[in-house]
């Protein structure tokens, strides 16, 4: 404002800085108003129409009151001569489109500051809900077959089973990666691995020899790979509980893991009963949701059912 009085007072800036000083009240309260609590409180509401006709009536008070003063300096000031009048203000339309134009350049920007905030804080609310919803899904990913555990070690307590201890600390150690690794991102593919074989051995005890695993890792660095924890626990699991409904006939699963491509291909297949099988098992639903927020659209999951056979295939980016 104080620039545009100045090119109209050939730079004499007491004058010039005078006059910005009196009109300048207009356009904060006018900028404040619009920007402050119309915007708010009507446009953002989807009251437009009342968000237009209040900017209009702010419009008409603002120029109402630029006239007022212009009147007041013409008739105490330049003593009624026209000629006298300062030439900033002379010409009523120019001075309220200056002073508008201040006042919608004022608002533009502070909406564009506000709309900044308010993308930040729902980018960081969203954020903070999915890294919430991730530590949900994370603490259903930790084994329900603790309870089964503990009777099977208690049966071995009581025969004094050599097997007791190795039991024990497998599951001892299968505690304590949950533990220590669920709140991680992405672990190494080596220990997701060392923790699969505790699991499988903790288990193994309540199949017997009806258990029948197959394994095929190719795999060249897992050390140096990495993958979201306790995924190749939950797909076990899913394994074990669903193709162990069947009490009489042979449990047979098998799980690989293929690095071709920069991608890793994980596939876990079981034996199921056709009527109990539950093709949207939450554990799968968990690991879907899990990948999704780490890798979003750069990931692969397909289940099949067929003939008594329960497959998924997991594909996922290496890093």
């Amino acid at each position: 404002m104080l620039c545009a009085f100045l090119l109209s007072y050939d730079n004499n800036w007491k004058e010039a800085l005078l006059l910005a000083i009196i009109y300048l009240p207009i356009t904060i309260a006018s900028a404040y108003l619009i920007s402050n609590y119309l915007i708010p409180t009507y446009l953002l509401k989807g009251k437009k129409g009342r968000f237009v006709l209040y900017v209009i009536y702010v419009i008409i008070i603002a120029i109402y009151t630029t006239i007022l003063i212009n009147t007041l300096v013409f008739m105490f000031i330049a003593n009624y001569q026209f000629d006298m009048m300062p030439p900033g203000i002379r010409d009523i339309v120019i001075l309220n489109t200056v002073l508008f134009l201040i006042v919608f350049l004022f608002v533009a920007v502070n909406s564009i500051e506000k709309w900044r905030e308010t993308e930040k804080e729902k980018n960081e609310a969203i954020k903070n809900m999915a890294e919430a919803e991730l530590r949900f899904l994370k603490s259903q990913l930790n084994p329900h077959f603790l309870f089964n555990t503990m009777n099977n070690l208690y049966a071995l307590t009581l025969k004094k089973s050599d097997k007791a201890p190795e039991l024990i600390l497998r599951l001892s150690a299968l505690l304590e990666y949950i533990l220590e690794n669920s709140k991680k991102e992405l672990i190494n593919l080596s220990d997701e691995i060392s923790t699969l074989e505790d699991y499988i051995y903790v288990e193994s005890f309540r199949f017997g020899d009806r258990l029948d695993i197959e394994k095929d890792i190719q795999v060249q660095n897992p050390e140096i790979i990495k993958i979201p924890p306790l995924i190749l626990i939950t797909l076990m699991e899913n394994c074990f509980k669903h193709a162990g409904k069947n009490n009489t006939e042979k449990l047979s699963i098998n799980y690989s893991l293929y690095e071709t491509d920069d991608k890793l291909k994980i596939s876990f297949s079981n034996n199921f009963i056709q009527s109990e099988h539950n093709p949207k098992a939450i554990g799968l639903t968990n690991i879907e949701s899990q990948l999704s927020y780490i890798y979003k659209e750069d990931f692969e999951m397909k289940r099949a059912a067929e003939n008594g056979i329960f497959k998924i295939e997991i594909t996922i980016p290496v890093r």
